[in-house]
Formats: structure tokens, C-alpha cells, sequence
């Protein structure tokens, strides 16, 4: 009997890792949104290099962001640029709210991870929800010290 249950937790735990592994791969890790991904925690590669720009103030930089072929970008230019603007550290352009309310429509795809076991592609749409934007809010309040 002990036997047989080993065999079918080392079942399930086969098929929870080859889901993990799978969900891993249909993600694109030049194009994902994460602030806390894989077992140590670590930001996606977007968000390492908007981070950087957002301390060096590069705000023309993440503006011209909102017209990348990277959807990552595109959001992470979304949020930090409403976040600038609602800080009154920048003031959006007509063109650039015309941008941000495009994006903030758009059905186009971006990967977003978290943790060790969240990967997925999502509607850039809604990465605008309440619950999509939690650790959003966390990097931005983080990294332009406010709270």
C-alpha cells in the first residue's frame, strides 16, 4: 500500500513540475512583465531595464517606449508614465495619452510571470485590472520612494 501511494505522489509531483516546464516555454522571456518571478524572486529583463531608466530619470526614453513592438514595454511605459504624471513629474503629451489609451485596448499579447510557477500570456488590456497592477503599484511606489 505504501508503496502505491509513493508511486502516485511521485506521479503528481512529475505532472505538476511537466506543467511548470511547459508553462515556462510558451512564455516569451524577451517580452514578459515580472516583478517577482522564479524561485529567487528576480524581475523579468523589462523590468530590470525600467527600473534603471526610472532612476536615471530617462523619461523620453520610456516615452518613445509606448511605440515598441515589445508589449512589456508598452505596458511598463503605461504605468510609468501615469504613475510620473500623477506623481507631477512629467506631463503627458496629446499623442502619448492617445498612445496609453490605445494600449490600455489593445488585445495584443504579453508574458507575465510570478513566482516559481506563474507564467502566462495575457491581453495587454488586462494588465489594467486592479489585480494585475498590485505589484505593479509595489515597483513603482518602490522606485519613485512614494507610499
Amino acid at each position: 500500500m505504501k508503496k502505491m501511494q509513493a508511486e502516485i505522489l511521485t506521479f503528481l509531483f512529475l505532472i505538476g513540475f511537466l506543467s511548470i516546464v511547459d508553462a515556462q516555454e510558451t512564455v516569451d522571456k524577451n517580452e514578459m512583465v515580472g516583478f517577482a518571478c522564479y524561485f529567487e524572486g528576480s524581475q523579468s529583463k523589462t523590468v530590470e531595464k525600467f527600473t534603471r531608466k526610472l532612476k536615471n530619470k530617462k523619461y523620453d526614453w520610456i516615452s518613445k517606449k509606448l511605440t515598441s513592438k515589445n508589449n512589456a514595454e508598452k505596458y511598463m511605459s503605461v504605468i510609468t508614465l501615469e504613475k510620473l504624471t500623477e506623481l507631477g513629474n512629467y506631463k503627458l503629451n496629446e499623442t502619448e495619452s492617445d498612445l496609453i489609451a490605445e494600449i490600455k485596448k489593445s488585445t495584443d499579447l504579453v508574458s507575465v510571470c510570478s513566482g516559481c510557477v506563474y507564467f502566462d500570456k495575457i491581453e495587454l488590456k488586462n494588465m489594467f485590472t486592479a489585480e494585475m497592477l498590485t505589484m505593479a503599484t509595489n515597483w513603482l511606489n518602490y522606485n519613485l520612494k512614494t507610499d
